[in-house]
């Protein structure tokens, strides 16, 4: 699929979401606010790699940045919806939280049954790179003689379809702690 129809689509599915979002009304305790204050971080970060892939000139290494807080507030906000203790949420709250990204992917896994900490943490690396000015993001613009980016078509592909799926899961997060449906 052509890079500009993914990015139309993905714009048209990003307001889908943030329309029926905003409608939303969720439930008032402590861990579902936090929570759902993780998954609208997200959504701002996933809204703003699809503005920032959509410029003329796209500006693609900050969008590629921000693919890694957009995940690590996903998974935050499923922390602490589906995991952390009550003490946990009040540490989380007070910014005394000590529990690491894998430590926190680990025990999300084991409460849901997954293995999926295995396939994220293998790219944390990778990601980092990109948000942190790392040799992954710096290697994209020295392709050619001039300093400038050089990101392929697939790889911003992968970039839109990831993080739609982060955002969708996001999306999904909020409608579990909804007072309606």
């Amino acid at each position: 699929m052509e890079i500009k129809i993914q990015l139309l689509e993905a714009i048209e599915e990003a307001n889908e979401i943030a329309s029926k979002l905003q409608e939303k009304k969720l439930k008032n305790d402590l861990r579902s606010k936090l929570a759902a204050a993780c998954f609208a971080v997200s959504q701002q970060h996933y809204n703003s790699i699809l503005l920032l892939l959509s410029r003329n000139p796209p500006l693609q290494a900050t969008a590629f940045a921000l693919f890694h807080p957009h995940i690590e507030s996903c998974i935050r906000g499923l922390w602490l919806s589906h995991v952390a203790s009550d003490a946990e949420v009040d540490k989380y709250v007070s910014s005394r939280t000590k529990l690491d990204m894998a430590s926190m992917m680990m025990k999300l896994d084991a409460a849901l049954g997954l293995s999926s900490h295995q396939s994220i943490y293998k790219y944390w690396s990778a990601l980092s790179a990109y948000t942190h000015t790392g040799e992954l993001q710096i290697q994209r613009w020295l392709k050619t003689n001039d300093i400038e980016p050089n990101y392929t078509e697939s790889e911003v592909s992968e970039l839109i379809k990831m993080s739609g799926l982060f955002a969708g899961l996001a999306y999904r997060a909020v409608l579990a702690i909804s007072l309606e449906p």
